[in-house]
């Protein structure tokens, strides 16, 4: 495994070329940091993930190391290819991405290169609650949501929360969906399991 490489830069862009020791290597680098490589000639750092396939061997080049692990998170999904994660990554800051997972944020994913509202949903789902912690500290959060959010709505909010979060959901996105189900139907009644199914409904 390729971990970091370190040489002259040979040629700038979304696939630029690193001269190590005598060897060229092209590396494909999301648009932030392409945007951010120094000028040809001088000397460059990246981590790197190298993709291995039977027709392709190819070298994916980051400035930052949180960078480069939102991609292998992004990659762990089911259907998301080392391109897509990529296309995601050129579509806003790695911060801004990380925090949208995590608070559930899915109209600020689905505004992303490659993302609908669906996979959206999907991906906070499946990563909401293993975005490193580095990345959250990095950058700062989303605007704050209203000031009655952090407030119980009902007695049964913090037990289908739970229940919610068992299942991978992230807390935020739980609190999210419970609300808008207590919303749409103010008699969900005493049972947890209700007010899941409901919440769970919303996720399409």
């Amino acid at each position: 495994m390729i971990a970091t490489l370190e040489g002259l830069l040979v040629r700038r862009g979304l696939d630029c070329l690193v001269e190590v020791g005598g060897l060229g290597l092209a590396v494909t680098v999301p648009a932030g940091c392409a945007a951010a490589l120094p000028a040809v000639g001088e000397r460059v750092r990246l981590w790197t993930h190298l993709a291995v396939r039977e027709d392709a061997w190819t070298l994916y080049g980051f400035l930052d190391q949180d960078e480069l692990a939102l991609f292998r998170l992004l990659i762990s999904v089911t259907g998301v290819g080392p391109k897509l994660a990529l296309g995601i990554l050129s579509g806003a800051p790695a911060t801004t991405i990380a925090h949208a997972l995590h608070a559930g944020d899915e109209k600020t994913l689905a505004t992303l290169p490659g993302i609908g509202r669906k996979s959206a949903a999907r991906l906070v789902v499946e990563l909401g609650s293993r975005v490193p912690p580095a990345l959250l500290a990095a950058g700062a959060p989303p605007p704050a949501a209203s000031a009655d959010a952090g407030a119980v709505l009902h007695p049964n909010e913090p037990v289908a929360r739970d229940l919610l979060g068992a299942m991978g959901l992230p807390a935020a996105r739980a609190d999210q969906l419970l609300r808008e189900a207590l919303r749409d139907d103010a008699a969900l009644g005493d049972d947890p399991v209700l007010w899941v199914r409901a919440a769970l409904r919303r996720l399409g």
